[in-house]
């Protein structure tokens, strides 16, 4: 079973690093920046909450603490290379969701611990057709260890500094409409990614554009701020504790 959490950890490891490394990697197959800061850089006009007015680390800061400050918002979307993320955040409490590539790995975590499973299909493939007889339909209740894969998705400010702050940005185009709200973008010169941040109101994340994206890939999107997000572990009878049996 330990072999499963690590197998589990690492797919969800391979989505954490995509998704933090979309604020801070580059590659030459892409363009320079991207797309919707290409469209808005001869655009001009204010932003009614006065961001377009900062400097672009200042913007990200200010970005980062009013996310941290709503409570609880939504991550969803799918990077260039394929991995996809829906995971809400209650910060300081928990989290649920899916993350994964081929593999989806549905999580709940609470100040108790993470709980993690997959479907039967993926498990049988990964620890053999006994699967059926063992751990399927259970959640793994993994240890701390093991739940190191798990961090970046398992407390909002993690994910927040894990993500939004790897990089500082070093230029912001003018504002423009970004999902039908008034947005800044600022600019990551070594990767090509844009952060969108709202002009009006609090300056909330939107959304983080990968540099090379494009319908249904590289990005990112951040939502409902401030609605109820109920973390609710599982049924005790549905969980294993691996956190009681020796790793093999």
């Amino acid at each position: 079973m330990q072999l499963v959490v690590r197998r589990l950890a690492a797919a969800a490891t391979t989505v954490a690093l995509t998704v933090a490394l979309t604020a801070c990697t580059s590659g030459p197959e892409h363009q320079a920046v991207a797309p919707l800061a290409q469209i808005s850089m001869d655009e001009r006009s204010d932003a009614a909450n006065g961001i377009n007015e900062l400097a672009p680390p200042e913007v990200l800061e200010r970005a980062i603490t009013a996310m941290r400050g709503a409570g609880t918002y939504r991550v969803t979307g799918t990077t260039v290379a394929g991995n996809a993320i829906d995971i809400a955040f209650h910060d300081g409490v928990g989290s649920t969701g899916t993350v994964g590539t081929e593999t989806t790995v549905q999580l709940v975590a609470t100040t108790a611990g993470i709980y993690v499973t997959g479907d039967t299909a993926s498990l049988a493939a990964q620890v053999g057709a006994d699967v059926d007889t063992t751990i399927a339909g259970k959640w793994l209740l993994i240890s701390a260890e093991a739940a190191s894969g798990f961090a970046i998705f398992a407390d909002g400010s993690a994910f927040a500094s894990a993500v939004l702050g790897a990089e500082a940005p070093t230029n912001m185009t003018e504002v423009t409409e970004v999902d039908g709200q008034p947005a800044v973008g600022l600019l990551f010169p070594e990767t090509g990614g844009t952060l969108w941040v709202a002009a009006t109101g609090e300056p909330l994340p939107l959304r983080l554009e990968e540099k090379g994206a494009s319908v249904g890939a590289g990005v990112i999107t951040f939502s409902g701020y401030g609605t109820e997000v109920a973390i609710t572990p599982p049924a005790e009878d549905a969980v294993v504790d691996l956190t009681k049996i020796p790793a093999s």
